[in-house]
């Protein structure tokens, strides 16, 4: 009866551990694993979708992190051109302007009462394109409180201006003596308020369009922690999945990797490749300002080397200080910019300006006005009417190779921000960097949807 006793109860025994084998038969069959203490939370299927659906979003999000990002940049390049380096050139050209129109009237007053009609006509030119200029550059600045204040109030100081101007030329032709101290003021206004207001207004544009620079070539935080957070989190689902489907490899979800890989390398070489254009734009950017920078101070060398001659003496020397200032401003010699910056036809015209006014503010200093005059705008001898003699000559060639310098770097600058912008593809770097998103997020999608169609 012993025996017979422990034979059944081993019976039992394996009766219930068939039980237990055929609960776990059935759990794996229904595709859950029992944890130990307690049920599954999710069953397979759900774990799946759920890796799935992980997959798929870090791919996306490093795709549109990576076209939003490169699309920012460009559009940074494109605004650093566009519209902060052009309100820049703008109000830089309406400095000149006013510089010169006002380096003609002081001019005009040394020739004598009858102004030549090609000064008449160059006062009038600048006055003119200033006004558009002043007209373009308001409207760029809508928005900007500070710039627009300043140029409001250099809007409204140009009409006294030009009547000082206008007062000194009408008396000068009837041969008043006190047309030079209309002269005088309208000068004073002009190299005082007005030269400070549009030279704040550069200053701040200056900066904007170097920081715009910088925006555009700076390399984006956001999509170096997306692309690892999105490595990190494909490389989690590449594990569970292989837990789950006992396969090391799954070809969709290494596209995906791939795809974002790719993206990195994408943003990676283009910032770099930006960094080193906008390096080029910021040197050409430097010409740009320069060449503007000299010939402004051009004009003001020859107004204050006509009003020494105009005062007689009367500035008690402050003239052919502020002319002597203005003139080692202007000079394009020993500038450390691109070769266009300093080309040798302006060096060779700055020396022999810089010559021909030392020459004349030294004549002046001395009080000998007639013969500082006659070096400054010619006395008719020889042929060479006055106005065309004397130091107009240089002036006008080295206005013309400064003015060809700022052309040929501007077109260079403007060169330089169309590479840069298109080193991030352009206005595609947004629609791109989505559009790969989107097929790396399909490739996951598709990889992790086989795994799940085993368990349908």
């Amino acid at each position: 009866m012993g025996s017979v006793g422990q034979v059944a109860v081993a019976t039992a025994q394996q009766q219930r551990g068939g039980g237990q084998v055929a609960v776990a038969t059935a759990q794996q069959q229904s595709g859950t694993a029992a944890p130990p203490g307690g049920a599954p939370r999710f069953d397979t299927p759900t774990r799946l979708w759920l890796l799935l659906v992980t997959a798929v979003a870090a791919v996306l999000a490093v795709g549109c992190f990576a076209g939003v990002g490169l699309a920012d940049r460009e559009s940074a390049a494109s605004h650093a051109g566009q519209s902060t380096e052009a309100l820049y050139a703008e109000v830089q050209d309406l400095s000149y302007n006013l510089a010169d129109a006002n380096a003609t009237a002081a001019t005009a007053l040394l020739i004598g009462p009858a102004t030549p009609s090609q000064f008449t006509s160059r006062y009038n030119d600048d006055v003119n394109q200033a006004e558009v200029l002043l007209a373009a550059a308001s409207q760029r600045v809508a928005g900007d409180g500070y710039a627009s204040g300043e140029l409001e109030l250099l809007a409204e100081q140009i009409p006294v201006y030009t009547g000082l101007v206008g007062q000194a030329l009408a008396d000068n032709r009837f041969g008043i003596p006190v047309a030079g101290a209309y002269l005088r003021q309208a000068s004073t206004m002009l190299t005082g308020p007005m030269l400070v207001e549009t030279g704040n207004v550069v200053t701040e544009q200056q900066n904007a369009t170097g920081a715009g620079i910088g925006s555009a070539s700076s390399f984006s935080v956001w999509i170096f922690l997306v692309g690892v957070l999105a490595l990190v989190a494909l490389w989690r689902v590449g594990r569970l999945l292989s837990r789950i489907s006992h396969r090391r490899l799954n070809p969709g979800l290494l596209t995906g990797v791939l795809v974002v890989v790719a993206l990195f390398a994408w943003s990676l070489f283009a910032f770099n490749a930006a960094s080193g254009q906008a390096d080029v734009a910021r040197s050409d950017f430097g010409t740009v300002s320069q060449a503007q920078t000299e010939t402004s101070q051009l004009s003001l060398a020859e107004t204050y080397v006509a009003l020494q001659q105009i005062d007689r003496g009367e500035d008690q020397g402050a003239d052919a200080a502020a002319a002597r200032q203005a003139l080692s401003a202007a000079s394009p010699v020993g500038k450390t910019l691109p070769a266009i910056a300093a080309t040798q036809a302006a060096q060779q015209d700055f020396a022999s300006l810089n010559s021909c006014a030392d020459n004349a503010i030294g004549l002046a200093t001395g009080g000998n006005f007639s013969g500082a005059i006659a070096a400054t705008v010619g006395n008719g001898s020889n042929g060479v009417p006055v106005g065309e003699g004397g130091c107009e000559p240089a002036a006008g060639a080295l206005h013309a190779d400064l003015l060809k310098d700022y052309d040929a770097g501007q077109q260079q600058f403007d060169a330089d921000l169309t590479s840069l912008g298109g080193d991030y593809a352009g206005s595609a770097a947004l629609w791109l960097g989505i559009v790969l998103g989107l097929l790396g997020a399909g490739g996951a999608a598709y990889g992790v949807n086989r795994r799940l169609a085993e368990f349908r």
